[in-house]
């Protein structure tokens, strides 16, 4: 794994992301990392190798709502399909297996509100 202070270490086993082609990787995530709502243009499959994945789906950022994936647990992320994921409490390694080139799309829809003035007209 590479040793950098990054929130995810990645290890390729074959093949690269970047070209066309199948490739496998190994990807650690750092306790208290998630990534951040994305989609790929085409499918990828996980085997979490060690410790829990988290993983969400939708444009909205809510890491409260994502569901653990123990060690041994296959995941599809589908083509297109909006998700984030990372490490809560602990680090974990997934392994990933797809097909370069690899893009990703951010898709994160971030709320706002804004205070509004009501009138109340009494008769």
């Amino acid at each position: 794994m590479d040793k950098s202070a990054r929130p995810k270490q990645t290890a390729i086993i074959t093949g690269d992301p970047s070209k066309p082609g199948p490739y496998y990787m190994l990807l650690k995530w750092k306790a208290g990392n998630m990534s951040r709502p994305h989609f790929h243009e085409m499918d990828r499959y996980f085997v979490v190798v060690q410790g829990t994945w988290w993983v969400g789906t939708g444009p909205k950022f809510d890491p409260a709502s994502n569901v653990p994936m123990p060690a041994g647990s296959l995941v599809t992320h589908f083509a297109r399909g909006i998700h984030y994921d990372g490490a809560k409490d602990a680090d974990c390694i997934i392994a990933l297996h797809g097909v370069g080139p690899v893009s990703t799309i951010p898709a994160e829809v971030k709320y706002r509100f804004f205070a509004t003035k009501k009138t109340v007209v009494c008769p």
